[in-house]
């Protein structure tokens, strides 16, 4: 059996950074990672435009009293020159010919039969200068960066209608047990929830369910149900890691190329995670049956899978220093994650840690992982704490 952290490195040492990419419309890369580095394919803004409603004028005017010959407006391709001594309208956004004029707001003169009349000149030139924004050539947007709702618009700006990004890693989820299998399901013994957990946090984490499967405790089934999809990054399983007699995961995956890193962690809920690696940069992770030890593991051990498979952070639970609510005990040689209450700026630990009580995991808003050994937790002493409800896995 193996300590948390030795687990952790484990899969970061072994899961190797993905290269593959695809193209994807850029307006669906959201929370995408670029493959690629891009720089604009044009200047922004294309030509000098006013940044307000007015009148366009020359810089060196020094007349109060301009003949309005033309008008500009936002759309227009260029801006049309003028004589000294004229001027145009001109509406916010609008293009303006050459580098020698300045715009005058609509507040600082009056109009009257074909003529302005300015009653003072200010010192601003009210002018967005060409590339002031985006200058062509220029790279704006790095490989590895995580795609943005910002950074999105920046690539739609830039005229980019494709990106090229990292492909999801693709994650085949087989749940095991006779007792979540019957011909009729409402009659079932148990009702299957682990693949809500796994489906959803792939999903949320960075990765793209490609099947779910059910399988009884026959290895002739199981082995059916992962023969019937080759095309993964993951391999997922819930149920069958342990060592009793119906626990046929773990031995009958090793008959098919499976290699074991580590199958026993000092954890608790989830000590018989177990994690391997097949062939050609295939890897699994098997999950506890218990629902809350399969919860647990799945937070704990998947983001790193994510994150390695990607090369960068991408996935994490953020963390809050918060005051016990009550005194706790020493810890074990364990690392243990336990389920809390939040409140404020105090969490409480349940007193009732049972691996099945999903009604506790669901009245949780947060987890204290305790590191083997670590001393008693006083009253209002601070701790870390793991949030249930905020995970960062990209900005907005």
């Amino acid at each position: 059996m193996i300590t948390f952290s030795n687990a952790c490195n484990i899969i970061k040492k072994t899961v190797l950074e993905s290269k593959d990419f695809e193209l994807v419309d850029t307006e669906q890369c959201i929370k995408r990672i670029l493959s690629k580095t891009y720089s604009s394919k044009l200047d922004l803004p294309r030509e000098n435009l006013s940044s307000m409603d007015g009148v366009v004028i020359f810089k060196s005017e020094m007349k109060k009293k301009l003949k309005i010959t033309g008008e500009s407006k936002a759309g227009d391709i260029k801006g049309e020159n003028f004589e000294p001594g004229q001027c145009h309208l001109i509406y916010t956004g609008a293009p303006i010919y050459g580098g020698n004029k300045k715009v005058i707001p609509k507040e600082n003169f009056i109009k009257k039969g074909g003529y302005i009349y300015i009653s003072s000149f200010p010192k601003q030139s009210f002018i967005r200068k060409k590339s002031s924004d985006l200058k062509k050539n220029k790279i704006y947007l790095k490989k590895k960066e995580v795609i943005s709702l910002r950074s999105l618009a920046l690539a739609k700006s830039m005229k980019i209608n494709t990106l090229s990004v990292k492909k999801k890693p693709r994650v085949f989820i087989i749940c095991t047990g006779d007792e979540i299998i019957c011909n009729n399901k409402e009659d079932s013994l148990v009702t299957p929830t682990n693949h809500i957990f796994i489906q959803n946090l792939v999903k949320t984490l960075g990765g793209e369910v490609i099947k779910i499967l059910f399988s009884s405790d026959e290895e002739s089934d199981f082995i059916d149900k992962f023969n019937s999809e080759k095309n993964f990054d993951l391999l997922i399983t819930s149920g069958g890691i342990s060592r009793g007699k119906y626990d046929i995961v773990k031995n009958t995956l090793k008959k098919n190329g499976l290699s074991i890193n580590f199958d026993r962690v000092a954890i608790k809920p989830g000590k018989p995670t177990t994690f391997g690696v097949f062939r050609k940069k295939k890897y699994f992770l098997g999950l506890p049956g218990n629902p809350i030890s399969c919860f647990m593991s799945m937070i704990n051990f998947f983001p790193i899978f994510v994150n390695s498979f990607y090369g960068l952070k991408f996935s994490e639970f953020l963390f809050r220093e918060l005051k016990s609510k009550r005194s706790i005990d020493k810890n074990d040689n364990l690392t243990r994650f336990e389920r809390v209450y939040i409140k404020g700026n105090f969490f409480k630990v349940f007193s009732n840690q049972d691996s099945s009580m999903l009604h506790l995991l669901n009245e949780a808003n947060g987890i204290l992982v305790r590191k083997p050994h670590s001393n008693e937790i006083s009253r209002d002493q601070k701790e870390m704490i793991m949030l249930l409800n905020n995970l960062n896995t990209y900005e907005i």
